[in-house]
């Protein structure tokens, strides 16, 4: 007897890739495919995007018109409490290799204790902020921004001539303030802690606390304007979420069942 074919699909997820199964080879793959997604964003931009990017690009001229003064304010908060001297130099280090040093000891208990997700958790990581050392070095040869300690606080912009202009004698790094890649980074390890770990309530709360602290110490130690630290701590978050979610996409699996025929049919699809 036959009839028509009632199918129903739902997608659930797998449980993450054993350590052994990382390879170079899977490792290489997976980060050439996540690139693809990444450096193609613009392209792929939706309806429901377009307003939080109109709202960050808003703020963002906002800030830049107002840099000079917001920096003024924020050395002489800092002038005045001594905490801030001592903290600052401290947590700034989260937005570099403090943020690497996280994902090694992801790493490592995965390793050692034979736990995936924390095996899963570092790879990604190591991933998406390697992603996003890649976007900020392209942004920040682009704009060619002083930094705020370049000039005493006067905000210039050079374009791509300041990717030249930084390899004159003494000014090494005077022309890559925007965006801010402690606060890229240090976003980017954030949000991939927050969707591993989104069950356990402290974890994002942690892991986006000590991102703001990097952003903010930023400014506290000179380096950079407050636009930047908006601007790359938003890129963070949009590497590190497109990082995960690529992730996600590419371990799953697709249960289905229906009637084909009048018969009784099951079917399994997994996506790698």
């Amino acid at each position: 007897m036959s009839g028509p074919r009632l199918a129903q699909a739902a997608s659930i997820s797998t449980a993450p890739p054993a350590a052994e199964e990382y390879t170079f080879r899977t490792l290489t793959r997976d980060f050439l495919r996540d690139a693809g997604r990444i450096w193609s964003y613009p392209v792929h931009v939706q309806a429901r995007d377009i307003v939080p990017i109109a709202a960050l690009a808003t703020v963002t001229g906002l800030l830049v018109a107002n840099d000079e003064s917001i920096y003024r304010g924020f050395w002489t908060y800092r002038d005045g409490h001594g905490w801030v001297r001592a903290v600052s130099p401290v947590i700034t280090k989260m937005g570099s290799w403090g943020a690497w040093g996280t994902a090694g000891a992801f790493l490592a208990v995965g390793l050692i204790a034979g736990d995936k997700k924390s095996t899963e958790t570092a790879v990604l990581a190591a991933n998406a902020m390697l992603q996003s050392e890649l976007l900020v070095g392209f942004l920040k040869g682009l704009f060619g921004r002083q930094r705020p300690e370049a000039a005493g606080g006067v905000d210039h912009w050079s374009g791509p001539a300041g990717f030249f202009k930084m390899y004159e004698k003494g000014k090494l790094g005077f022309y890559d303030s925007f965006p801010s890649g402690h606060a890229i980074t240090a976003f980017t390890l954030a949000t991939v802690l927050a969707m591993q770990y989104r069950e356990t309530v402290w974890v994002p709360i942690l892991s986006y606390t000590v991102a703001a602290g990097v952003g903010l110490s930023r400014l506290t130690e000179s380096k950079h304007w407050l636009s930047d630290v908006l601007v790359g701590g938003a890129l963070g978050c949009l590497v590190g979420r497109l990082v995960v979610r690529n992730h996600r996409r590419r371990y799953h699996v697709t249960p289905m069942a229906g009637l084909d025929h009048g018969s009784l049919s099951f079917a399994v699809t997994l996506a790698r």
